[in-house]
């Protein structure tokens, strides 16, 4: 895996936990699915933070780059989630 592979994981994950926790997107489908599940719940309080929602995604993310061992997943996964911290800080 590249560093070019690596920023594009990160900026990727970050672009759609920001849609999903921030955004309504098309057809209002991310305030919908937002109003839908209640804040009580673990899952519903995660919908409303981008940084909750890129450890989730990370992992997702780091699916689709060629990694070639399950201990390189999930430390590719872990940073992809930390790189999205790192950019959610400096834009906000």
């Amino acid at each position: 895996m590249t560093a070019l592979w690596f920023v594009v994981g990160v900026l990727a994950t970050y672009r759609v936990a920001r849609m999903i926790a921030l955004e309504d997107g098309p057809f209002d489908i991310f305030s919908t699915l937002r109003e839908r599940v209640s804040q009580k719940t673990w899952v519903g309080r995660g919908l409303h933070c981008v940084l909750c929602i890129s450890v989730w995604l990370a992992f997702l993310s780091a699916l689709l780059l060629p990694l070639t061992s399950w201990k390189e997943y999930i430390l590719i996964s872990l940073a992809l989630s930390g790189g999205v911290v790192v950019v959610h800080k400096v834009v906000a």
